[in-house]
């Protein structure tokens, strides 16, 4: 059973479109819509209003959200290192989807590492299925991408924090 109490329901179609999605995404923003999409399809849940900001962090941190705000920050020194390692757009976007959707998830409200990280895999198999990368990487961690790096010996510079753009597109306003 899963850790929602739902049962994972394949629907071939959607699993087929979200593949599709995930490997022709450009950019964060597209990106986070798939990670909207695919956990209110899995949980029913959603929260609009969310900000995505790039920051360079410790290497060992992906992303973090900041529990009472609505903002994920994304670590771009380690996605930029993700761009160079794999030399694939796919394998990327994998990535990102990995670490946003774990945050989007403590966005939601579920606070405790051992109810996300299932969570996200759930999520994953679910949107993906078994066999798609970004599964993969939600069951072993994203960090397997980067296995070989040496990362810490790598000396990133810290730069300006910035805002993703635009991640909201389809705001949705009360009149």
């Amino acid at each position: 059973m899963s850790t929602t109490g739902r049962e994972t329901e394949k629907d071939p179609s959607k699993v087929e479109l979200y593949r599709s999605r995930i490997y022709k995404a450009e950019g964060f923003s597209e990106v986070w819509e798939i990670v909207k999409d695919t956990v209110k399809d899995y949980l029913g849940k959603h929260r609009v209003g969310m900000m995505l900001f790039l920051d360079d962090l410790p290497l060992q941190l992906g992303a973090y959200h900041p529990l009472g705000t609505n903002n994920v920050v994304l670590n771009r020194a380690l996605v930029q290192i993700a761009e160079v390692a794999t030399k694939s757009k796919q394998l990327v976007n994998a990535f990102i989807y990995s670490l946003l959707v774990h945050e989007y998830l403590h966005a939601l409200g579920y606070v405790s590492e051992a109810e996300v990280r299932p969570l996200v895999y759930e999520v994953s198999r679910a949107c993906f299925d078994e066999d798609h990368i970004v599964t993969k990487l939600a069951e072993k961690s994203p960090w397997v991408l980067l296995r070989g790096v040496p990362l810490n010996q790598i000396e990133a510079p810290k730069r300006v924090m910035e805002i993703v753009k635009d991640i909201e597109s389809k705001q949705q306003y009360i009149a």
